[in-house]
């Protein structure tokens, strides 16, 4: 069984030049979890989704992922009345373009990746993972935790393609 099996194809994209904003009102709207960046072209340049605003909002000593503490629980409930801190950092954030955020080295797929191999992917890096051409990295579409379950369940018609 193949990746190609799995896809998600007609998937919602953004550009890179894109902003935060623009990307959190996509992500909101389709009720995705993320979403991938491609040039005019159709071609994959990253992805962004909702860790990577989450990831900007948190002070600067304490985004963990600097500083190799991801399993480490950290807790913030000492911070007295910092929403409107939080809330100036969106703000400053929503005009961003994606190109400076986005994930460019994003893992993907292929269509003739092993789908056990798509799915330990899922499971390394979450979910969905974009499917492209090998030759030219053209998007094709993603590899979703539901649409790898509904193929290995023999469902994939009856499955949803909410990713």
């Amino acid at each position: 069984m193949l990746c190609q099996n799995a896809l998600v194809p007609g998937v919602i994209t953004a550009g890179p030049d894109d902003t935060i904003g623009d990307a959190l009102a996509l992500l909101e709207q389709h009720g995705i979890r993320a979403v991938p960046i491609v040039d005019a072209d159709g071609m994959l340049l990253g992805q962004f989704n909702f860790s990577m605003v989450l990831s900007n909002l948190l002070p600067g000593p304490i985004t963990v992922d600097h500083h190799g503490l991801e399993a480490v629980n950290l807790r913030l409930d000492y911070l007295v009345d910092a929403e409107e801190t939080v809330a100036k950092r969106l703000a400053a954030l929503l005009p961003v373009k994606l190109r400076e955020v986005m994930d460019a080295d994003a893992p993907v797929v292929h269509p003739d990746t092993p789908l056990w191999e798509g799915i330990r992917m899922l499971f390394q890096h979450g979910s969905p993972i974009p499917m492209v051409e090998e030759s030219n990295h053209r998007l094709l579409g993603l590899l979703s935790v539901q649409s790898a379950i509904c193929e290995l369940a023999g469902l994939s018609g009856e499955c949803g393609q909410r990713i």
